[in-house]
């Protein structure tokens, strides 16, 4: 892993009950200075709590020039949070290409 890069997995329910945990490991990684990025695959459950807190880590990353990205498109569970939470637009701006994947090269 590069030293510019800080990796964050998530796993099982993260809804209002759990936030702290998820913001504090963003807060860190933020702090570092490091790219992040984030990993959603273990997760089995969210609410619009997990979705705001990305949201605002990825705003923030943009405005201190750091990167913020998804390991993988969301998928399951996020994905349908996503959806009935309305976070997804069509055609795609940068919010929902962020979540998606669309728009992004392939590495």
């Amino acid at each position: 892993m590069p030293e510019s890069l800080s990796i964050l997995k998530f796993s099982g329910v993260i809804d209002v009950r759990s936030i702290q945990k998820p913001f504090q490991a963003i807060k860190k990684a933020a702090a570092s200075g490091r790219d992040i990025q984030i990993d959603l695959a273990a997760v089995t459950e969210i609410d619009i709590t997990f979705v705001q807190l990305i949201e605002s880590a990825r705003r923030s990353a943009a405005q201190a020039g750091l990167g913020l990205s998804l390991i993988q498109p969301a998928s399951g569970m996020v994905l349908a949070t996503l959806r009935e939470g309305g976070f997804l637009s069509e055609p795609p701006d940068a919010r929902t290409q962020f979540w998606t994947g669309q728009g992004q090269a392939a590495s």
